[in-house]
């Protein structure tokens, strides 16, 4: 399962890349952490924890279920892969952080009865 470690911080990095463009202060009050899953993978995020570049901790950043397509929504009965057009996946706004620098996520596969943990 490590292709969904891969698949989940190549998710992740064009999102925070925008957001490091070398400044510490950002225009903005809070930033999105999303977690999404490919298809017919439900996993329940145990945390999502963040550390910005002040070395400021936002634990349980997020948690929850992981946004997934269900059978239901999806043309073929094709289970591999990505969804063409992922959404933003499931997240929660981390307010007053800076930039992050380390993201750690920590999750429990529905399909099969194991633990994954990932820092990004």
């Amino acid at each position: 399962m490590s292709e969904f470690k891969v698949l989940l911080a190549a998710m992740l990095l064009p999102w925070l890349a925008g957001c490091a463009n070398g400044a510490h202060r950002l225009p903005y009050d809070s930033w999105r952490l999303g977690l999404g899953t490919p298809n017919y993978m439900d996993v329940w995020i145990e945390t999502a924890d963040a550390v910005d570049v002040q070395e400021r901790v936002f634990r349980r950043a997020m948690s929850g279920i992981g946004s997934t397509q269900h059978p239901k929504d999806i043309d073929s009965t094709d289970p591999r892969g990505w969804p063409e057009q992922p959404g933003a996946g499931a997240g929660k706004q981390v307010g007053g952080a800076d930039v992050p620098r380390l993201i750690y996520v920590r999750w429990q596969s529905l399909v099969e009865p194991q633990t994954y943990e990932a820092y990004i």
